[in-house]
């Protein structure tokens, strides 16, 4: 489950169970075009195969997943079910987690417990200094009414609900390049919530469309965080991933242009499951 969505529907009173089913269609539209990018790249440029992978060990490796995998059906089925809110959701996830590393795998002992309570809650405070610094400048774009100057220039220009939403995208690339998804999400949506309501456009389509895009901004260059994550991770020049990225960003553009003018893509399912958007 998307931290980014809990907060966008912390900000906006929009629904976190329809959020989070809001983002399965796109995700799994997203992971099927990456998986065709990469085959035709695979196979145009010659790249070497893995050793397929037989049925025993295949067996193996779905036995020794099988409890990891429930987690998050512990977690999205407490919560669409009802039984536990967003939050009592984290807790129950953390602590089956918690249960599975130190008893079941014996991965983590009492020291790497602590280590791990310790980087929550530098993470937690992380949130909490965006949290607060989002409210001042919102308070401060309250005071400057620029949301109403922004409404007064849509209605000026006579926009349409998918022509706001493809000028929004287009910005939401361009600030990815350089923003954290913390400042686009904490300080420029809430800017835009107004012309979002004054065009009648559903609040889980606009937030589910706003954190693909935000996503997307995490592996565009020049400072998309995963990129020095995976120049990290694979010992491989910042340069050479740069040179090689665009080819993957194409198909992810193309999907969320298919999210943008297609709202049913992402409302089908929370619909499906009784959202009334």
């Amino acid at each position: 489950p998307s931290i980014p969505m809990v907060l966008y529907a912390l900000l906006t009173g929009t629904s976190v169970s329809a959020m989070f089913l809001g983002g399965v269609v796109p995700g799994l539209m997203m992971a099927l075009s990456l998986m065709l990018t990469i085959a035709v790249l695979a196979r145009r440029e010659g790249l070497p195969k893995g050793n397929s992978l037989s049925g025993a060990r295949a067996w193996t490796a779905i036995r020794r997943g099988l409890l990891p995998m429930t987690l998050p059906v512990v977690l999205l089925g407490g919560i669409w079910s009802g039984v536990f809110t967003p939050t009592e959701a984290a807790a129950v996830a953390a602590f089956y987690a918690m249960i599975l590393a130190g008893i079941v795998y014996r991965a983590l002992g009492w020291r790497g417990l602590f280590a791990v309570f310790a980087e929550s809650m530098r993470q937690s405070a992380v949130v909490m200094i965006l949290i607060a610094g989002a409210f001042v400048v919102n308070y401060a774009v309250t005071a400057e009414q620029l949301a109403q100057v922004l409404v007064g220039w849509i209605q000026s220009q006579d926009l349409t609900a998918v022509q706001f939403l493809l000028l929004a995208n287009l910005m939401f690339l361009l600030l990815g390049c350089m923003l954290d998804t913390g400042v686009l999400l904490l300080v420029v949506l809430p800017v835009l919530m107004p012309a979002v309501r004054l065009l009648e456009i559903d609040p889980v389509h606009f937030g589910v469309v706003a954190i693909v895009n935000f996503m997307i901004g995490l592996v565009t260059p020049p400072y998309g965080l995963l990129l020095f994550v995976m120049s990290s991770l694979a010992v491989v020049p910042l340069k050479d991933i740069m040179a090689q990225v665009w080819k993957f960003l194409i198909p992810l553009v193309l999907v969320l242009l298919l999210l943008v003018l297609f709202p049913s893509l992402v409302l089908w399912l929370p619909r499906l499951a009784g959202y009334g958007g």
